[in-house]
């Protein structure tokens, strides 16, 4: 396991990233290869940070599945040892007062350069690939981990797996996922999904620092969780999200297809599976997919109508209440 560096701010790390596109476009990478190869840093690959962590060769096949890609190429010859390691530790970012992955915004920017991967859906899977290499992704896999940890401990909160750095940091991972929908997004379009705008944005450190911008009444870092979750299907009112009953029961549906597949890998991975195993995890994989489905839509309720800084590692929701939510809201677990 890598030695974990403290996270640095965004700003900071912005020039490494130019810095990286400027060697790449010199090679002769276009928008949408540089892209690609950023990603294969973080994630998918076997030079990727993900891998040095994790070790697994079929999370690997996973993302390069949804992203309907192969691994791109170690970018360690055009990039250099030292920028490359400089990227790797500075995978997690800060920014007015929240903390964003970068990889999952790679991961996101390279789902919408294909039209079928961020609009065909993935059958089983419970989703499109750009959904499932981003929020469906780390929804349904913490669902799973948490229904795999419950057949040892069935009390085991979901709050101490969703906000724990040596768990599931789902802070980092959410605003990665947020980036990874709206950065170089087509503005013209509005709320909805597009491939990233190489146009408007001639590199995508540039397009990071426009989507991260405050000054403007429009931007979309203020905006962010009511874009996002127009994007997923939601509809944003004066009082929050106006379908969240409808859009609450899709999301929990979509997160126990994956949570489902995911249970698998994983218990394979922890040579835990058998049928017994198997059996035993599916018993919570609904009750886990729920919990978290309702987890995930009160975080975007909360960062449109409270702001971002209303939720982070100390969200502690009682689980009996669940999060303070409407009555109807409380018993769709």
């Amino acid at each position: 396991m890598p030695q974990i560096r403290p996270i640095r701010p965004l700003k900071e790390v912005l020039p490494l990233l130019h810095e990286a596109v400027a060697r790449l476009a010199f090679a002769g990478q276009d928008f949408p290869a540089r892209i690609r190869t950023l990603r294969g840093i973080y994630y998918g690959t076997r030079h990727s940070l993900d891998f040095e962590r994790r070790r697994s060769g079929l999370r690997n096949v996973g993302f390069n599945l949804y992203l309907q890609s192969w691994p791109p190429a170690d970018p360690s010859y055009l990039l250099g040892a030292a920028l490359l390691r400089s990227l790797k530790d500075s995978a997690e970012v800060s920014h007015e007062g929240r903390t964003l992955d970068l990889g999952h915004v790679f991961v996101g920017l390279e789902a919408r350069c294909k039209r079928r991967v961020r609009r065909v859906p993935l059958p089983i899977h419970g989703g499109t690939g750009l959904e499932l290499a981003t929020w469906l992704g780390d929804l349904g896999g913490a669902a799973g981990l948490l229904a795999i940890q419950r057949m040892d401990a069935p009390s085991t909160r979901a709050v101490d797996l969703l906000f724990s750095p040596d768990q599931y940091d789902l802070t980092a991972n959410l605003e990665g996922d947020l980036a990874g929908y709206l950065v170089a997004r087509d503005r013209k379009a509005g709320p909805r999904v597009t491939a990233p705008d190489g146009g408007t944005f001639s590199t995508v450190p540039e397009a990071i620092e426009t989507y991260a911008a405050q000054g403007a009444v429009d931007s979309d870092w203020n905006g962010r969780y009511g874009i996002f979750v127009q994007m997923i299907g939601g509809h944003v009112e004066p009082s929050g999200i106006g379908n969240r009953l409808a859009l609450t029961r899709r999301i929990q549906a979509q997160t126990k297809a994956f949570a489902s597949c995911y249970v698998v890998y994983r218990l394979r991975h922890l040579k835990r599976f058998s049928r017994a195993a198997l059996k035993s995890a599916g018993r919570h994989v609904a009750g886990a997919s729920n919990e978290l489905g309702l987890i995930f839509v009160d975080l975007l309720q909360r960062g449109i109508t409270l702001g971002a800084d209303s939720f982070g590692p100390v969200y502690d929701p009682d689980p009996q209440t669940v999060l303070g939510a409407p009555l109807w809201l409380r018993f769709l677990a």
